[in-house]
């Protein structure tokens, strides 16, 4: 019994260290996805907790109120914060490869320099069209102030470039310590809310000082590790504008996708919709996560790829990322199917069961999104990062039909429909430009 015990050890031991060390590219896709689940995993339990706190204590109505400056508040940095982690990794990961650490730091130094630029222009833009918003959004004038202050703490909280660092230097254990740092500060802030009495003001701050937290471990994490030193000689970095546009122009069309349809939502239908609009999409987000948690070392694993020249190698990666998405989708629809409602009723309360129609339709939108795994780190790290933008321009135009045709006749339900029209729209377009540009390589 000892003997066939020790053997399974041993067996397990074996395969364990056959996958901490091998160098297959989606075995290390895996390898780094699993600090990020170990980060998304605790902000899905925390994330239970707080999501709880906020609609229980505000209602559809406080929760539609908070969610709307949340979102005004993204939509703004989305368009002029610019994120700048894709390039330290498209540009950084060859030049590190090359063993240039000169070059990969000033790289870096002028993606913070871009970065902190454009959070400056973000906070100057809000201050000056904060109470605009609001009276567009019939606020009263104390929540112009809260945008405001909001606003701020987001602004200051550059992390992108620190993001690009960890993951072009393949340390995604350090990455995930920092994704995990913004879900344990909603954590226990929602406890402080909880215990001294919650209204929208002290939950907004204690979502922007979680994006404030995140950024600081993250800057300490480079700063220890001595990630980036002295600066080489400047170089032109031949297509970085480019890129850093095209790339952030699709996260731009993502934040639009995830954030708009909540303000339209909010203005056409009223501030509760918007709570239940945006209560379905949190938990059909959290399937989502999943495609974060492998497509941001998918892209970091493809980019190294295509930087030695090997795009065989990439392109077999592809597919085999495609299969497990496929198959994960399929089983992520049928738990949405039947736990949406005991989850919902779980932590929002009889309340908030209107929204379980709407999770279906967002949950399927997020899993569509799931089975184009790899087809946006494919574009991306192949330098076509202008075909991922318009496959995702494309989804976005069909949610923008969607809402115009569906929102007034049939209220939430309608936009639900919207967004998954534009998930499949997205979809469609991606596979499209995927396979042209492997035709192109064959």
């Amino acid at each position: 019994m000892d003997r066939t015990w020790n053997r399974t050890l041993g067996q397990i031991s074996d395969k364990w260290r056959r996958f901490a060390t091998s160098d297959d590219s989606l075995v290390k896709v895996f390898r780094n996805g699993a600090w990020l689940f170990s980060a998304k995993g605790f902000g899905a339990f925390a994330g239970l907790f707080y999501l709880a706190a906020v609609t229980r204590t505000l209602g559809p109505a406080g929760f539609g109120k908070f969610i709307l400056i949340v979102s005004t508040v993204q939509i703004l940095a989305a368009t002029i914060k610019l994120q700048t982690w894709q390039t330290v990794v498209h540009f950084g990961a060859p030049a590190l490869a090359a063993h240039d650490r000169g070059g990969f730091s000033r790289m870096v130094l002028g993606d913070l320099v871009v970065e902190a630029v454009g959070s400056a222009i973000s906070f100057a833009l809000l201050f000056a069209f904060a109470e605009p918003i609001a009276l567009r959004m019939g606020w009263e004038a104390d929540l112009a102030h809260e945008l405001v202050v909001y606003g701020a703490i987001v602004f200051l909280s550059m992390r992108s470039t620190s993001t690009g660092v960890l993951r072009a230097c393949d340390r995604f254990r350090d990455a995930a310590m920092g994704d995990a740092a913004i879900p344990l500060t909603r954590f226990v802030g929602a406890m402080v809310m909880l215990a001294i009495g919650p209204d929208v003001m002290g939950f907004l701050i204690v979502w922007g000082l979680s994006e404030l937290v995140s950024s600081l471990v993250q800057a300490w994490l480079v700063w220890r590790a001595r990630l980036v030193g002295r600066p080489g000689p400047a170089r032109r970095q031949a297509g970085y504008w480019t890129f850093l546009f095209t790339t952030n122009a699709s996260y731009l069309l993502t934040v639009l996708r995830e954030r708009g349809a909540v303000l339209v939502v909010g203005l056409f239908v009223g501030e509760t919709a918007a709570g239940l609009f945006r209560l379905a999409d949190q938990l059909a987000s959290s399937v989502n996560r999943l495609t974060e948690i492998f497509s941001r070392p998918l892209f970091t694993e493809m980019s190294r790829l295509y930087g030695a020249g090997e795009q065989q190698r990439s392109r077999d990666l592809f597919f085999r990322s495609l299969r497990i998405s496929a198959i994960t989708g399929g089983a992520m629809m049928l738990a949405m199917l039947l736990l949406g409602k005991p989850i919902i009723w779980l932590m929002s309360g009889d309340e908030f069961l209107p929204a379980y129609p709407f999770l279906l339709y967002l949950g399927a939108s997020t899993i569509i999104g799931l089975a184009s795994l790899g087809l946006e780190p494919l574009l991306q790290a192949a330098g076509r990062p202008f075909a991922a933008f318009l496959a995702r321009l494309a989804g976005l135009a069909a949610i923008g039909v969607g809402l115009a045709l569906w929102i007034i006749p049939y209220g939430v339900i309608g936009a639900s429909w919207a967004m998954f029209a534009g998930a499949l729209a997205t979809l469609v377009a991606h596979l499209w430009v995927s396979f042209r540009l492997m035709r192109r390589r064959d």
